[in-house]
């Protein structure tokens, strides 16, 4: 290993490549693309052109015409940004310079002193990585396993050198370096057609993996580990331990590497294990000492020093009763020995991380962590401790003094989204997005404030949490929280049920960027509130009292954060309690926002001075402000029947922001959508249509003069100055009654495009009819001839789409928290303007990089007449315009104020 490896690597320390644009296999015009220098190695095979991009979506051939527009306009796909690091166990060099950590078709290298990401390692298409090791010999060597290939990589340089394939299926493997002749080798259980597992010893010098058979089982073994120079293997299938044993290993010759298997039952099922080989020689045993880990569901760790006398012994006599060791009051998610063998460090669903003393029995705790533990990695020389959390997030902690020395974070999306049911809502579930409209690359999603799992198992996750991700570095920016949270605190209560944090629905931000508006909602329990009334029955008793909140946030340059100042309880309200607010909307150009509630009240809020009692305060300079709401609409007289309250509704504003559009179910037909065009300065409704969609509305938008409208039925478009209704051909995309999945609309005012991602298949209306697997497809068409100008399949559900208005992109986020860029290369050309702040962000960074040259005049000096004056002006920058309830501590605020008054 070269000692100098840190050193060496310091000049490559450059920006990701992975958000650079590269068009998918088969097109003709990916040379034109710009592509990276690091990727580009392993060279896929040129296949025939997938059907998915030649089809249409009904199943029909392709026509010519939509391979002319094609051709015509080249759309492409950026590699993905983000995506849901596996459960693979991290891997970090002997230098601990870099972490590996692994995706589901890709594997990314940190540097940990930076936390930042140096390059990606992409598989090929459909193919899924099911482990990755550095190569004992050569420390610049990775190894990638895929189902189907062992790929041999050189990670310093991000080339492949190497691949070889396999004929089985493979599902789970390790890497040994083998004692005689020092060659590597794989030992990987592989799955057989007639459902049996086998294990084979493959020889990593080959073109193709034959391997060395040496045990078949039908039990569903999944994990394995290698010991003692590959003499020792264990596998597991979560109930049985089996155990290899062999004298040497000789890949030469196969006839003569013959293993003595032993199999033995846990007293409780294991959810991970961890091998250590035991070098002291007061033992007294001629073979190979393997101390063994074994943690359980039920939060137990079994101990068994020297599994060959104590689990695996020959006659009952010799076998012993294991160290049982308990904490956790869950399964245990993954258990590690330490380098010298004098401690177990364990984790599960606590978020605590336990390092157990063996000698002593003691236990010293690193609570609170973020989310519960997902894997623990002890690096090479013991001397940091990789922590994976099921937040997506990844620590390297000192092993001494258990501080964070490196941190990385992905996108937090929950990827199980969409496979929850709200029971207090019937609307579908997606991801609530958006771009910064003065930054493009910041992506804002709202994301769980934890991913804890309750004795009722999996619920629904309440996003109330802000993350901000940079998805042109691939980086995390921020993380605050948009309502209250229990990060930190015991989130089940005295019955078991889960204590559930408020869930933000609705977002949307200014077309400036100074102003973000967020609505949360939180419902009690049932049972909770049954004590309440007893004339409702219990599936409307959560109905009954929900808290919604409007929030109004404003953009702090300095902190780089967004900061409360208006909270509204109840927006809406019907008989003294809190409606829910169906539709959010920023009206361009200008600070204002529009809201939709089930009490069918469309409401205008805008900001207003806020005046202190007793201060005097300029309000033009310090900018103390509150919101309330200027004009209130009611649409009650516009609805059929104005008795039931609102199930689903949207809004949204035309470009210029004069005129706000309602899509309103009707409650006369399904085929009856109303669409209402409200005049945004005086609310007066001047438009009432009613038949431009059919089922529930999901989401509207304006493009010019053509409103688009995407319901659980339908996808219309309505000419609001011809008063033309063009519905858009889905071909079962959807169905009224699935609401699991809505079709995601976006345009783009500069390419003139509009985006469409739907379903198709999935549902089936017939029981006796086979249920066909969900497909999901992207589809752009042209405006105002709405003509199909390219198509593509979507390996996994979309959660949201969003427009880059500065970029002409699109933005795709799917279920396994990837995001991904959808742009035109002949509109790129022509984009020729970016928003003043991120120009004047490059500007600066140049400036700070380059040496200036040139000297600049020196700033005139700010000649105060009133000491007082600059003392309070001091003071008014501590205290800002937050309101009381969202101020900090007192402790905080008394030390600003005494670093404040000193300074001054």
């Amino acid at each position: 290993m070269a000692p100098n490896q840190s050193a060496r690597h310091q000049k490559r320390s450059r920006a990701s490549d992975a958000a650079e644009k590269v068009s998918r296999p088969g097109e003709e015009r990916s040379k034109r693309r710009r592509t990276s220098d690091v990727i580009d190695t392993q060279s896929p095979k040129k296949t025939k052109a997938s059907s998915s991009t030649e089809v249409a979506i009904n199943g029909d051939a392709p026509s010519k015409a939509l391979q002319e527009r094609k051709s015509s306009a080249p759309w492409s796909f950026s590699r993905p940004v983000g995506g849901r690091y596996t459960n693979l166990d991290p891997v970090m060099t002997t230098d601990e310079a870099y972490l590996f950590l692994g995706l589901d078709t890709s594997v990314q290298v940190f540097a940990t002193a930076t936390s930042r990401l140096l390059r990606t390692l992409q598989m090929e298409a459909g193919q899924k990585v099911i482990g990755y090791q550095l190569c004992p010999i050569e420390s610049d060597i990775l190894y990638i396993f895929t189902p189907g290939f062992v790929t041999k990589w050189d990670w310093d340089s991000g080339k492949r050198l190497d691949r070889w394939g396999t004929d089985a299926t493979t599902v789970a493997v390790d890497l040994s370096l083998v004692e005689k002749k020092d060659r590597l080798a794989s030992y990987s259980i592989v799955s057989q057609k007639d459902g049996k597992r086998q294990i084979l010893i493959n020889s990593l010098g080959e073109k193709k993996l034959a391997g060395i058979s040496v045990l078949v089982t039908s039990e569903p073994i999944n994990n394995i580990k290698v010991a003692c120079g590959g003499r020792v293997i264990v596998a597991c299938d979560g109930s049985h331990l089996f155990l290899g044993t062999t004298s040497s290993v000789d890949l030469e010759s196969p006839e003569s590497t013959k293993y003595t298997w032993r199999e033995a039952t846990l007293p409780a099922p294991a959810t991970c294990f961890h091998l250590r080989e035991n070098s002291d020689e007061s033992s007294g045993s001629s073979g190979p000492v393997v101390d063994l880990a074994v943690g359980e569901t039920g939060g137990y760790i079994l101990i068994y020093q020297d599994i060959l006398s104590t689990l695996f012994g020959r006659s009952a006599d010799k076998k012993s009763t294991p160290r049982k060791l308990h904490w956790h009051r869950g399964a245990v998610s993954s258990v590690r020995w330490s380098r010298d063998g004098n401690y177990l460090i364990s984790g599960g669903q606590e978020s605590v991380l336990v390092l157990w003393q063996l000698d002593t029995g003691r236990k010293q705790f690193l609570p609170h962590l973020s989310s519960p533990i997902c894997n623990i990695v002890v690096s090479p020389n013991g001397n940091s401790y990789i922590v994976k959390l099921a937040d997506n997030s990844v620590m390297v902690l000192s092993a001494r003094e258990l501080q964070p020395s490196a941190n990385v974070t992905g996108l937090q999306l929950s990827t199980e989204i969409t496979s929850y049911k709200d029971s207090s809502s019937k609307r579908p579930f997606g991801a609530v997005a958006a771009l910064h409209p003065q930054y493009p690359e910041r992506l804002m999603v709202t994301v769980p404030a934890s991913y804890h799992i309750s004795q009722q198992g999996h619920q629904r996750p309440s996003s109330a949490v802000l993350q901000t991700f940079d998805i042109r570095s691939n980086c995390h920016i921020s993380r605050q929280a948009l309502a209250r949270t229990n990060a930190t605190t015991l989130d089940i209560g005295p019955d078991g049920t889960p204590i559930v944090a408020p869930d933000v629905r609705q977002m949307d931000i200014v077309q400036d960027g100074k102003w973000l508006a967020t609505v949360d909602s939180w419902v009690p329990n049932p049972q909770d509130v049954e004590a309440l009334t007893s004339t409702t029955s219990k599936n409307d008793l959560a109905s009954l009292r929900p808290e919604v909140f409007l929030k109004f946030w404003k953009w702090s340059a300095s902190t780089d954060n967004w900061e409360l100042v208006t909270r509204i309880d109840g927006p809406h309200f019907s008989d003294s309690r809190h409606s829910t607010v169906l539709g959010l909307a920023a009206r361009p150009c200008s600070h204002e926002f529009a809201t939709l509630g089930a009490d069918a009240f469309l409401r205008f809020w805008c900001p207003t001075a806020r005046h202190r009692s007793g201060l005097n305060t300029d309000a033009s300079k310090q900018n103390l402000d509150t919101w309330k709401c200027r004009s209130m609409v009611d649409l009650s007289a516009s609805i059929d029947n104005a008795t039931e309250a609102l199930e689903t509704a949207c809004i949204t504003f035309s470009e210029d922001g004069s005129v706000l559009a309602v899509c309103l179910p009707s409650h006369s037909g399904p085929s009856d959508g109303i669409v209402l065009l409200v005049d945004a300065r005086d609310g007066t409704v001047h438009y009432r249509r009613t038949g431009v969609f059919f089922g529930k509305p999901f989401s509207a938008r304006f493009l010019g003069k053509y409103l688009i409208v995407a319901s659980s039925g339908s996808v219309a478009v309505w000419d609001t100055v011809d008063d033309v209704v063009k519905p858009m051909e889905l071909t079962e995309s959807t169905s009224s009654a699935d609401v699991a999945f809505q079709p995601l609309i976006a345009v783009n005012s500069r390419t003139g495009t509009l985006a469409l991602a739907i379903r198709v298949g999935g549902t089936s209306n017939n029981p006796q009819k086979k249920r066909r697997k969900a497909r999901y497809h992207i589809r752009i068409y042209d405006v105002p001839s709405f003509d199909l100008v390219f198509q593509e399949t979507l390996g996994c559900s979309p959660l949201a789409l969003l427009s880059d208005t500065f970029t002409g992109d699109y933005i795709i986020i799917d279920s396994t928290a990837s995001v991904q860029r959808l742009g035109c290369l002949e509109k790129t050309s022509q984009k020729s303007t970016q928003p003043q702040e991120v120009t004047s962000q490059l500007n600066s960074g140049l400036a700070n990089i380059f040496s200036q040259t040139h000297e600049r005049p020196a700033a005139l000096p700010v000649i105060e007449d009133d000491d007082s004056n600059s003392q309070n002006k001091a003071l008014a920058t501590v205290f800002g315009d937050t309101p009381s309830f969202s101020l900090p501590s007192i402790g905080v605020l008394f030390r600003n104020v005494v670093q404040t008054l000193g300074s001054s």
